[in-house]
């Protein structure tokens, strides 16, 4: 009984006292009042009866006491009413209308629903539950917001519409309807507008259990909840720079030997219905999902993991399986993929498929005949990829310059690329000679899936995934490249002395360099350069032997050098005289060519003439050695030497320039 029902009740009890009480005033009047106040009673506590009888609650006995009860205080209001005139009368008629209307008007208030259940009547042999009929049971239709007439033979209440909240999805469980079929875990879909429409769920073959489709969040829901359960779960969530895994729970059987579940288009798996419809299949599925995103994901039909319940789940499948595959600037990625056709006989490689769009479109590259093992399309450097781990394993091989050292490892380099080169170690004439041996390589993007299918990796695993292990290059370089520098050293100590084996160091590095190119060109490796060390012997005398000789191959290659050094030199001085005399002879030539040989003498004579001293003071001494200082007696001395010169060129006397005489000397000085 509601809080309103009992108020009425207590007023009637209270008004029922009174009215005992003024029969000692007047019996007419107290009749008149008690029988008001007894179809006020019955205006209270008439819908308590009538609940009370349609719900069948209590025990049978108070079921019975409480109509008992009822019967005689109608009994006793009739009689009373007889005595009460005719206002009285038609107000305890408008009473017991307004009491008829308001039992037989619902009134929902807004954010909730109605429902209905009928307690008498036939049952319908399809819905003995929930009825899309008026029949016996709970009405699959529900009432919306506001006032609705119904039967009075009816029970009424109202719920809280179904509210699903932003981050959630509904999971819908049908209480009633037909019966699945025991092949099929989930109840395929049916026209119901969301399961606010339970009518039409019923007749349009609804069925029970747990629903493929779901409620999405945000929205409310007028669902009728004797009908529908309605449990939240969270949203599918995929963290950026991740993919999540999907696991189909119901579905199709997937044919003997097929690692995955057929592939349909199904919305990122979001239409569950179109999955099933479409024929998928239990089990792994090719599709992943990408990061950065929600999805609306029925998790009674798929299973889908991400790396955020990949550690509670346990298993092979760690975090690092459900990263985004990111290849560095200076590696390149070997696929290998772990389903599709049997691989060829021999080193063969799968070859390139089109359409898989980098191995993104798994089912495209099954369809299109795409072949298990290494793929000979590889993932350049810096591509970033989504990729299903259950299918593909990529390897990552460095395409930039590898430094191989054949020396002693320490505990810090037992990862490298080299860590099964040790220091070369031959014996010559008896000595062990010992030396340190560095090779650059380089291996193309276009070789590194021969390499891996030849040297092959560490993981045997159905899980894939990004792989950065050494493995394959290693034994790579542990298998071809070791041999080739040992054999080598091993080959020339068995025909060389201790001093030609050691003297020979530049020509054994560039034979050593040949054969590392020979050897690594069948691979489609490049071979950049090859370094020596220094011999050392075990020995400590023939050490210091080897190095006297160095010291004086040194001093020698010195002297060698220097004597170079001054040829050329000499060389550069003959170049520099040379080029001198050309500069002085090239005026002269000019100046004979445009003057005459003979002018060009004069000229020089009087140049040099020009320049001697002559004295400023003279006081007594020697005349004669006087005059041997003037350039007269110079000039004599040049024109003897010019007339060798002259007789040696062939010119004629008649050409020699004459002197002026002696009185032609003395007018020349007078002038």
């Amino acid at each position: 009984m509601k809080w309103t029902s009992r108020m009425d009740l207590a007023i009637y009890l209270v008004g029922s006292l009174a009215a005992l009480c003024s029969l000692a005033v007047c019996n007419r009047l107290a009749i008149s009042v008690h029988g008001a106040v007894n179809v006020f009673g019955l205006w209270a506590y008439t819908p308590y009866v009538l609940r009370k009888v349609r719900a069948g609650e209590g025990k049978r006995s108070e079921l019975y006491l409480t109509c008992i009860s009822f019967a005689v205080l109608i009994q006793i209001t009739l009689a009373e009413v007889s005595y009460m005139g005719v206002l009285l009368v038609s107000l305890l008629l408008l009473m017991v209308l307004g009491t008829a209307i308001r039992f037989c008007v619902l009134y929902v208030p807004p954010g909730h629903v109605g429902l209905v259940r009928r307690r008498y009547g036939r049952t319908h042999p399809d819905f003995p539950l929930v009825t899309p009929y008026a029949t016996h049971g709970v009405l699959a239709f529900t009432f919306l917001p506001g006032r609705h007439r119904v039967s009075p033979f009816v029970r009424t209440w109202t719920v809280p519409r179904t509210q699903v909240p932003d981050g959630k999805i509904g999971l819908v469980t049908a209480k009633a309807g037909r019966t699945r079929p025991g092949n099929r875990a989930l109840a395929l879909p049916v026209p119901c507008d969301d399961f606010q429409d339970g009518a039409g769920f019923l007749l349009n073959g609804g069925e029970q259990g747990t629903q493929v489709g779901v409620l999405v969040g945000g929205q409310s829901y007028a669902i009728n909840t004797e009908l529908f359960r309605v449990r939240l779960v969270d949203r599918v969530h995929v963290p950026t720079g991740t993919i999540g895994l999907v696991d189909a729970r119901a579905g199709g059987n997937r044919p003997p030997g097929a690692l995955f579940g057929r592939h349909v288009e199904c919305d990122d798996f979001q239409d569950g219905h179109r999955f099933l419809a479409g024929g998928g299949q239990q089990g792994k599925q090719l599709a992943v999902l990408q990061g950065g995103a929600y999805y609306d994901i029925n998790p009674a039909l798929f299973d889908v993991i991400t790396v955020l319940n990949a550690e509670a789940r346990g298993g092979p499948l760690e975090v690092e399986h459900l990263k985004q595959i990111a290849i560095p600037a200076d590696r390149t990625g070997v696929v290998i993929t772990l389903d599709g056709a049997e691989p060829g006989d021999g080193d063969e490689m799968g070859p390139v498929v089109p359409g898989h769009q980098g191995f993104h479109l798994p089912w495209v590259f099954l369809r299109n005949g795409g072949r298990r093992g290494v793929q000979e399309e590889v993932l350049k450097g810096g591509t970033v990829a989504a990729l299903n781990p259950y299918f593909v394993r990529v390897m990552l091989i460095p395409t930039s310059l590898l430094v191989l050292e054949w020396d002693e490892k320490t505990p810090e380099k037992q990862d490298n690329y080299d860590v099964h080169l040790g220091r070369i170690t031959v014996t010559v004439q008896g000595y062990r000679l010992s030396v340190d041996v560095k090779q650059v390589i380089r291996i193309p993007a276009r070789s590194a899936p021969g390499l891996v299918r030849r040297n092959g990796g560490a993981l045997i695993s159905d899980i894939g995934g990004l792989d950065a292990n050494r493995l394959p290059v290693q034994r790579f370089v542990q298998r071809v490249l070791g041999p080739i520098v040992t054999s080598y050293f091993n080959q020339i100590a068995t025909s060389s002395t201790v001093l030609e084996f050691v003297k020979n160091y530049r020509e054994n590095r560039l034979d050593l360099a040949t054969m590392v190119e020979n050897g690594l060109r069948n691979w489609g490796v490049e071979a950049e350069s090859t370094h020596l060390g220094e011999f050392r012997a075990e020995d400590e005398r023939l050490n210091e032997m080897l190095k006297r000789t160095a010291d004086e191959e040194m001093e020698s290659e010195k002297l060698a050098l220097q004597l170079e050094n001054a040829e050329r030199e000499d060389a550069i001085d003959k170049v520099r005289v040379e080029a001198e005399r050309r500069r002085l002879r090239l005026p002269l030539e000019a100046e004979i060519e445009s003057l005459g040989l003979p002018n060009v003498m004069v000229l020089k004579m009087l140049r040099e003439i020009s320049q001697a001293p002559v004295p400023q003071f003279l006081s007594g001494g020697d005349l004669s050695a006087f005059l041997d200082t003037l350039p007269i007696s110079r000039l004599e001395a040049l024109m003897d030497r010019m007339q060798n010169l002259r007789e040696a060129a062939g010119i004629e006397d008649a050409e020699r320039p004459a002197l002026p005489d002696a009185e032609g000397g003395e007018a020349w000085k007078e002038e």
